[in-house]
């Protein structure tokens, strides 16, 4: 699809989402997500990363230089940033708290590829993982600064040429802690060191037709994280996601997992109550746990499919008001 195409088609491509999440929804849920998105306009400037110099024939330095230039302009003002087919490398270009990484997300961006051949590929060895984008001003900081107003879609994570000295939970596909109104779709992930979507502390979030794959390669099954979609919460009473019609296959540990960050650091992680978290028609093959949480709060997977794992479908720990809703009929 050319560039003109996004552009004409912009504002019919936000309405269709938007009533995809109204009519995704049930009324009996006991989640609470707003769907009144704060997001860059579909009227917005579309940035052409590859007008900026992103290119397949680039080093992975360079081109982690460029696109970190692209969404540090466009998040001034919001916009699209489209990454057009091909693979791309990149590189560590800083560190963190825990790990290395390559982009440091900015609000009000939308990163968008062409399908399954724009591949982002992030490269080389790191001490202790290397995520592809990351967001953690809380814990590298100090502050608990929310990034807001972001959309990943259409593009894949093809983490294959990572590795680590030593795992731990850095080295992953999106690596976020306090976000609001960010949402995927249509999003691969795969072959990370860590976790493939590991993302913490989302308020009206959601993630939708994804698909993670392989994820949680540095690690065993006896390590923490390694699993295909991650989320951790316990910063505020608020958070919620959605993650709907998405598939996790292969990971080490589980496909789709929920857990408290008190586990990890009580005196920052202190919220006692979450708005809910829902996972709907999503499909998990081949991990240790398919499905599971630990001290899960207000978790409900619903018509969620469960294929051949390892160990167990569901695995959970110590949770409060978890349910599972079985919409397959024997």
């Amino acid at each position: 699809m050319r560039l003109a195409d996004y552009l004409r088609r912009g504002l019919i491509g936000v309405l269709f989402i938007v009533l995809f999440f109204v009519a995704a929804i049930p009324a009996q849920a006991t989640i609470c997500v707003s769907i009144a998105w704060d997001l860059p306009s579909a009227t917005e400037w579309i940035t052409d990363a590859s007008v900026g110099g992103l290119s397949p024939e680039n080093k992975a330095i360079v081109n982690s230089t460029i696109l970190q230039r692209l969404i540090d302009t466009v998040s001034n003002k919001g916009g699209v940033i489209l990454i057009p087919e091909g693979e791309y490398r990149f590189a560590q270009t800083g560190t963190q708290t825990i790990g290395a990484h390559c982009i440091k997300m900015r609000s009000n961006v939308i990163i968008r590829g062409l399908g399954e051949k724009t591949i982002l590929k992030p490269v080389g060895e790191s001490e202790k993982g290397l995520d592809m984008f990351y967001f953690n001003e809380y814990l590298d900081k100090g502050k608990p600064v929310y990034l807001e107003n972001c959309r990943f879609e259409d593009f894949v994570i093809d983490a294959s040429g990572t590795s680590c000295r030593v795992y731990t939970s850095a080295g992953k596909g999106f690596m976020f802690n306090l976000f609001r109104n960010c949402h995927w779709k249509r999003v691969t992930v795969k072959n990370t060191d860590a976790t493939g979507f590991g993302v913490d502390c989302p308020i009206n979030s959601s993630i939708s037709d994804c698909f993670a794959q392989g994820c949680g390669k540095a690690a065993s099954t006896a390590s923490a994280g390694a699993s295909g979609f991650g989320i951790g919460f316990g910063y505020s009473n608020e958070e919620n996601m959605v993650i709907s019609g998405s598939s996790s296959i292969g990971n080490k540990k589980y496909g789709f997992f929920f857990e408290h960050q008190g586990r990890f650091n009580a005196s920052k992680y202190l919220a006692q109550d979450t708005a809910g978290f829902m996972v709907r028609d999503c499909e998990a093959e081949g991990n240790l746990y398919n499905f599971g949480g630990i001290r899960a709060i207000r978790l409900r997977y619903e018509c969620c499919h469960s294929v051949a794992p390892k160990s167990q479908d569901f695995y959970f720990e110590n949770c409060r008001a978890c349910e599972t809703i079985d919409c397959f009929e024997e």
